[in-house]
């Protein structure tokens, strides 16, 4: 496996991230299984300077979590709608078309790489240099075939939420790149639920899943807390006869 000359990975979860990406619902509403409202807890200042100016007067985070719902549910289906090839999906440029379509509609941030200093991630500096490299590492390992697809695409998914490429929205856009890259892989219907198969509350659900990105932390071989989570127990995991083009 080709070596990344970059600073060691960070621990991704040095702190709790909030937010989910929506499934739709069988009423066609937005199905977030993680996400913690905040209700009327005001806006934080400091992001507001980056609301974009019709959203600039929100008041709380209720109102913010709802327009932002709504702008992933559309992001979303406009990812669907693209039909992407699963080599657009280890791509960096393609990627940050999504998180902007995803985030684009409420935040100035949107598709944009990080130049800041966060209290996860890595240095500013490195993030195109070294998501370009885990994708290209993707990549290679996809068409070798060296784990099982999910195991691939989950181990793709933790190196990103590392990086942190994005100034928020990256757990988000990072779960909902999985199950696109999975789908176009060929591996249908979706085979991650993202611990619902586990039948806990959701905050026991969020619960393992930072522990299961925490285990990967610490030995980036220790993927199978985090495939326990995240697989469908019912979902095939096998690659298909020959990969899509």
């Amino acid at each position: 496996m080709r070596q990344s000359k970059n600073p060691p990975w960070p621990r991704c979860c040095a702190r709790p991230q909030t937010g989910w990406f929506p499934r739709l619902s069988e009423t066609g509403g937005p199905f977030d299984p993680l996400n913690q409202p905040y209700g009327a807890t005001p806006v934080n200042e400091d992001d507001r300077e980056f609301l974009l100016p019709p959203h600039q007067q929100i008041e709380t985070m209720a109102e913010l979590n709802a327009l932002e719902a709504a702008n992933i549910a559309r992001g979303m289906l406009w990812v669907r709608e693209q039909g992407f090839a699963w080599t657009d999906l280890v791509d960096q440029y393609t990627l940050r078309e999504v998180h902007r379509e995803m985030f684009g509609d409420v935040w100035a941030w949107a598709g944009k790489i990080r130049q800041r200093e966060t209290t996860v991630g890595i240095d500013p500096a490195y993030i195109q240099g070294d998501w370009k490299a885990r994708l290209d590492d993707a990549e290679f390992h996809i068409n070798a075939r060296t784990w099982s697809p999910v195991e691939t695409v989950l181990r793709l998914h933790h190196q990103t939420v590392a990086i942190h490429p994005f100034v928020n929205g990256n757990g988000r856009f990072a779960r909902l790149a999985a199950d696109e890259l999975l789908a176009a892989l060929g591996l249908h219907p979706d085979p991650l639920d993202w611990g619902v198969h586990l039948a806990r509350t959701k905050e026991q659900r969020r619960t393992a899943y930072l522990e299961a990105l925490r285990a990967l932390d610490m030995n980036r071989n220790n993927v199978d807390g985090l495939v326990t989570f995240a697989l469908d127990p019912n979902a095939v995991d096998e690659w298909p006869s020959s990969l899509p083009s």
